[in-house]
């Protein structure tokens, strides 16, 4: 009987993960779905399926218009973020430019930040009220254009994802057989058609990569268009008004397929051009690849750098500046400084910094906990099948954040589980968005353990679980902890997941901002 029911432990334990996957992915992802080919109201019978809420999508000038801004948005943050992180990862990557670790560790904050903070803050800045709106028209005559708009959306979101670009593509120069560009340089090819025809096709899938995930999220962000779109709408701006607007659950799952589809044609898009061919090179050295000696590229390099990091940063640095001031609101600039936003924070923002903790630890807590055990089913469990498993775990990361919320809402707003309007939804949300940080890093950390260790102790005979809790988990934790804190950190600055989800009891720190 013990030895049937320590078989079992593990069958147990990881069953109630795949339970949790199925229930709360794979569920309300299906309602989706399904309540997009019924109109508002209808209960689900094959007789009142139709296709009347994409039909409205189609006819609708308004819906048509931003599903072509969709795409701009997409489009034009992809080349500018491209734009900024590709020659940043080049200078830092292949000249001497001074001081690189302090480049790419301020290059990466941006991350960290949520960028409709930095929405905010170009209103403050370049608004019809801004400061250097102000400044620039006093001094110099010169009239900035709205930032209302296309201009400030894609602003805001290139100077946000950039970093994505940046940190692939500088990656992967770093990894590229020195030995390719070195033999071109030698038969004679000049530093720009080595750049041109060697070291850029030897990146392209790290560029491909990291284009891809900023136009998933380009297309999927509701804070900034919501800031700074105006009359300027894009699909998730309308998934919104679709669901707070008019409570039509069934026509944001419409709109919503409509994004996920964009999605889907990236990725397709992104396979097409890899597709048949290798950019493979094999580096018969761990040597480095040689940094250009010049000190003029190297000049270059930094006032490029520095441009990029301070243009990107300034929306943030002006966020600390204004919380300084007092009386700033309707003027151009700040009556006078002081202390006293700090004074009244605690008692402005108290509930909402509170809620906002309980509910990224609670979340951080499950994630990290259904995380790690499916990552082990993953790697230790795996069948040929387990490309479902991981596709099905990864979902939440590559779909937009308003789309996983209007999904949330829609598998349990009624029937027999129902979370609106509670405290619990908003975990939910926010852990099936986050799951997938921790399962990566715990799958990469797990992958690296040799399964003799655990052979060695089953054999030892000890359960399942006491293996698994003592000897599998202690190495796992680096794993761990690296995708908890990634989690953690980026859901206190949640809004596309939160505004569709939150209750006026629940307000977030991103909803009171």
């Amino acid at each position: 009987m013990s030895r049937r029911r320590i078989e079992w432990t593990p069958v147990v334990v990881l069953g109630l993960s795949l339970l949790i996957l199925v229930l709360f992915i794979v569920y309300p992802l299906s309602r989706v779905v399904l309540n997009s080919f019924l109109l508002k109201g209808k209960p689900f019978s094959l007789a009142n399926l139709t296709l009347a809420n994409f039909g409205q999508f189609l006819s609708s000038a308004l819906y048509r218009s931003a599903l072509r801004n969709t795409l701009t948005v997409g489009l034009a943050t992809v080349f500018f973020s491209c734009l900024l992180g590709i020659p940043m990862a080049w200078f830092l990557a292949r000249t001497r430019v001074p001081a690189k670790t302090l480049f790419l560790s301020l290059g990466t904050l941006p991350l960290i930040l949520p960028p409709f903070i930095g929405a905010y803050s170009w209103v403050l800045l370049f608004g019809r009220r801004g400061m250097l709106t102000g400044l620039l028209k006093l001094w110099l005559a010169i009239q900035m254009p709205d930032i209302y708009g296309p201009v400030g959306v894609i602003l805001a979101m290139s100077l946000s994802y950039y970093p994505f670009v940046l940190l692939l593509t500088y990656g992967a120069l770093l990894s590229a057989d020195p030995f390719i560009e070195e033999s071109a340089e030698i038969m004679g090819a000049s530093r720009w058609r080595i750049l041109r025809t060697v070291t850029l096709p030897l990146v392209m899938p790290a560029i491909l990569a990291a284009a891809l995930t900023v136009f998933i999220r380009a297309v999927g962000n509701f804070g900034v268009p919501a800031l700074l779109g105006g009359n300027y709408y894009v699909l998730p701006t309308l998934i919104y008004f679709q669901v707070v607007g008019y409570f039509d659950l069934n026509a944001a799952g419409a709109i919503a397929l409509i994004n996920v589809l964009l999605v889907a044609v990236a990725i397709f898009a992104s396979q097409r051009v890899t597709a048949g061919r290798s950019y493979v090179t094999v580096r018969s050295t761990t040597r480095e690849a040689r940094e250009s000696s010049s000190r003029l590229l190297a000049a270059i390099g930094a006032v490029v750098c520095g441009l990029i990091i301070l243009l990107s940063l300034l929306p943030h640095l002006t966020v600390i500046f204004a919380s300084f001031a007092e009386g700033w609101a309707g003027s151009r600039f700040p009556k006078k400084f002081s202390l006293a936003n700090y004074a009244r924070i605690w008692q402005i923002a108290r509930t909402p910094l509170m809620n906002s903790l309980f509910l990224s630890v609670a979340a951080t807590a499950v994630a990290t906990a259904t995380g790690t055990l499916l990552a082990y089913l993953q790697v230790r469990r795996g069948t040929r099948f387990r490309w479902v498993l991981d596709l099905t775990i990864m979902l939440p990361f590559i779909l937009p954040g308003i789309i996983v919320g209007v999904a949330i809402l829609i598998g349990f707003s009624s029937g027999l589980i129902v979370l609106s309007g509670t405290w619990m939804i908003l975990v939910l949300g926010y852990f099936i968005r986050r799951m997938p940080y921790v399962f990566r890093s715990t799958s990469a950390s797990l992958s690296q353990i040799d399964a003799a260790i655990e052979e060695a102790s089953t054999i030892a005979g000890a359960p399942w679980l006491l293996t698994f809790r003592r000897i599998t988990l202690p190495l796992m934790l680096p794993g761990i902890l690296a995708g908890a804190i990634i989690s953690f950190s980026t859901l206190m600055g949640e809004l596309s997941t939160t505004v569709m989800l939150y209750a006026a009891r629940w307000k977030t720190i991103t909803i009171a901002i």
